[in-house]
Parts: C-alpha cells; sequence; structure tokens
C-alpha cells in the first residue's frame, strides 16, 4: 500500500492539471453587440404592392436584440409566366441593419430593401432570367395595411342601395387592373378591381388626345361624369351572373344631377420600365347607375386602384 498511494496521487494530481490546463485553453465566446435599436421599430407585418399591381409581405421579428426579416411573401410576372414565391426562415432572411435589407430569392433574383421611416417600406427585386438581369421590380409597404391611402393596398368599398361590399386587394381572388384603350375618337383609361371572373366595378375616363393626358384627367379634384366617357367618366358594374347586363352611370336621358366624383389621392408609381406608367389614386363616388328596362340604383363608395399609359 505505500508503494502505491504516491503512484496514485500523482496520476490525480496530472489529471487535475490536465482538466486546468485544458479548460484554460478554450477560447472564450465573445457575446454578440445588439445591433440598431432604431432598428428594432420595424417589428410586425409589413403589406403592400409593387410596380406590376402584386401583392407584397414582408414580416419582421427581432431576435436578440436584433431586426430580422424573417419572412416574405410576393408575386410577380415575367416572361408572361406568373411566379408566387413565400420564403421563411424562423432565423431571419436577412437582418435588417441601419433600415436596410437584402437576400437572394430564387433563381438568383436580388431583393433589397429600405425603412424609410416607421410606417414606409420601399424595395426593389432585381430579377434574373436564364442568367441575365432583366426587369426590375419596385415595390411600396406600409406597415399598417388598414390605411387607405395611396401607401396602402388597392381597395374597393361601396353601397349599391342598402347592400355593402368592402374588398381588399390580395393573392388570390380580388386585385386591380389597369388598361389604356386607343380608339377612333381618342384614348380610354379604365381602372377595374376583380373578382375571380369578372370585374365588380369598372372606372373610365376618356375620350382625349393621347395617353400622356393621363395623369392629368386623373388629377386631384371634383370631375364630372359623361355618358360613356365621352369627356368625363363612367363607372360601370359588372354583376358575374349577367355580365353582359351591366349597371352605368350612362343614361343620356335621366343623367346625373346631384352625383359627385372626387380624385382626393394620386400617386405615380415607379414600375423599373421606361415602357409602362402607373398612376394610383383614390376617388370617392356618390351617383346613379342605370340598366336596362328602366332600372336605375343608387351607388356610393370609394375605390383604389390604378391606371396606365
Amino acid at each position: 500500500m505505500q508503494t502505491r498511494c504516491p503512484f496514485f496521487l500523482l496520476l490525480c494530481a496530472t489529471a487535475l492539471f490536465s482538466v486546468v490546463w485544458l479548460s484554460g485553453c478554450q477560447p472564450e465566446e465573445t457575446p454578440r453587440l445588439p445591433g440598431n435599436p432604431d432598428d428594432l421599430q420595424f417589428e410586425g407585418l409589413w403589406i403592400g404592392n409593387t410596380s406590376q399591381m402584386k401583392l407584397v409581405e414582408f414580416e419582421v421579428q427581432n431576435i436578440e436584440e436584433h431586426a430580422y426579416i424573417t419572412r416574405c411573401r410576393m408575386s410577380y410576372t415575367i416572361g408572361g409566366d406568373g411566379k408566387q414565391r413565400n420564403l421563411h426562415n424562423a432565423d431571419g432572411l436577412s437582418e435588417i441593419v441601419d433600415q436596410r435589407f437584402s437576400f437572394g430569392m430564387p433563381g438568383e433574383s436580388d431583393m433589397r430593401g429600405t425603412f424609410a421611416d416607421k410606417a414606409l417600406l420601399e424595395g426593389h427585386l432585381q430579377i434574373v432570367h436564364l442568367g441575365q438581369p432583366t426587369d426590375t421590380i419596385t415595390f411600396i409597404c406600409v406597415s399598417d395595411s388598414s390605411r387607405t391611402d395611396t401607401y396602402g393596398l388597392s381597395q374597393l368599398h361601396f353601397t349599391l342601395e342598402d347592400k355593402t361590399w368592402n374588398y381588399t386587394h390580395d393573392y388570390n381572388f380580388h386585385f386591380p387592373q389597369a388598361k389604356t384603350i386607343a380608339t377612333d375618337t381618342g384614348w380610354i383609361a379604365a381602372a377595374e378591381f376583380a373578382a375571380v371572373i369578372s370585374p365588380i366595378i369598372e372606372l373610365r375616363a376618356g375620350h382625349f388626345a393621347s395617353a400622356a393626358n393621363i395623369p392629368e384627367i386623373f388629377s386631384i379634384g371634383a370631375k364630372q361624369f359623361s355618358p360613356f366617357a365621352a369627356d368625363g367618366f363612367e363607372i360601370i358594374i359588372h354583376d358575374p351572373a349577367y355580365y353582359y347586363l351591366p349597371w352605368t352611370t350612362s343614361d343620356t336621358a335621366r343623367g346625373q344631377e346631384g352625383s359627385s366624383l372626387v380624385i382626393t389621392e394620386t400617386m405615380e408609381i415607379n414600375t423599373g420600365s421606361s415602357q409602362e406608367n402607373l398612376l394610383k389614386f383614390t376617388a370617392n363616388f356618390s351617383c346613379k347607375v342605370y340598366r336596362e328596362y328602366g332600372q336605375m340604383r343608387h351607388l356610393a363608395g370609394a375605390f383604389t386602384g390604378y391606371v396606365k399609359w
């Protein structure tokens, strides 16, 4: 026993020294510094639309004192094909650094955004198609999607007689459409809020000499109704069950005495393309709509949508 004890104590001392030495060699973890505290104010859901009149949605979450984009949902069109992206990463698609973020999209496309302030997010998606940069799609989002101004979603609210409808631009069912029509007597601008199979309401303005007149025609202020948009505005409502028997403000016999149409807000949209211009507007209206066989109803509401040229 006397010969084993010193050897045992030597082994214990060696083991203890090894543990202490090894623990002393392990690098200390450097605590991660907090991010810019100003970026933490953007937490929440941001919803808006693109220059292609499609929806885009971002979710911002604060994780360990850093702000991240954790979800991106977006629709867009490229080469005539519709795309819908729904990206999600609980650890973050991109950190927000000094109000800015960027991350890659499928197909090597590049997403970038900047929070202009606590209520407004702006950015763009650079589309890469077949390995080459093609279209640049811009977008605008707001933190409060209930806003009805021109930064918010396209929306439609109207009452026809005693029944009321409310629609908000979404991915699958309700969306805005805009078109400019060349006729023998001049240009007509048409803005629609559409359902699955047919327009719900269409606002038309015409007949003007050039499509370049659209910003002037849709400027802020009171507008006049005109039969078949001959030299003013016309509102048309299509009932999906009776598409070819619409309600319209165009009744040359009974007219629109006491009616009103006022454009309250406008905003030019940067589409990223010199070939297409978009103007988003909000119009409030109260008028009479007529159908064949002498039918008449009162229509009142608000429309937020687009015209293009």
